[in-house]
């Protein structure tokens, strides 16, 4: 039986990866660099930020002014 030769495979650079809320960042060993959107999260993190805005202007208006919130129940 002839001897069978096994090459080793040289191991490929791995990427650098970055991921982020909203983003991920590859970034390869020869400068390639790839973006990845996740637009959902991105419009959750902007509603989020919206509503937020929202409620501080609304209690300082409200402290502003003396006007009290009525409680629901």
């Amino acid at each position: 039986m002839p001897p069978i030769f096994v090459m080793k495979q040289k191991k490929q650079p791995k990427p650098r990866v970055v991921v982020g809320n909203h983003l991920t960042v590859t970034t390869w060993p020869d400068g390639k660099t790839t973006l990845v959107w996740d637009d959902e999260a991105l419009l959750q993190e902007i509603r989020t930020a919206i509503a937020v805005h929202e409620a501080k202007q609304k209690s300082k208006h409200q402290e502003k002014y003396g006007i009290k919130t009525k409680s629901k129940y």
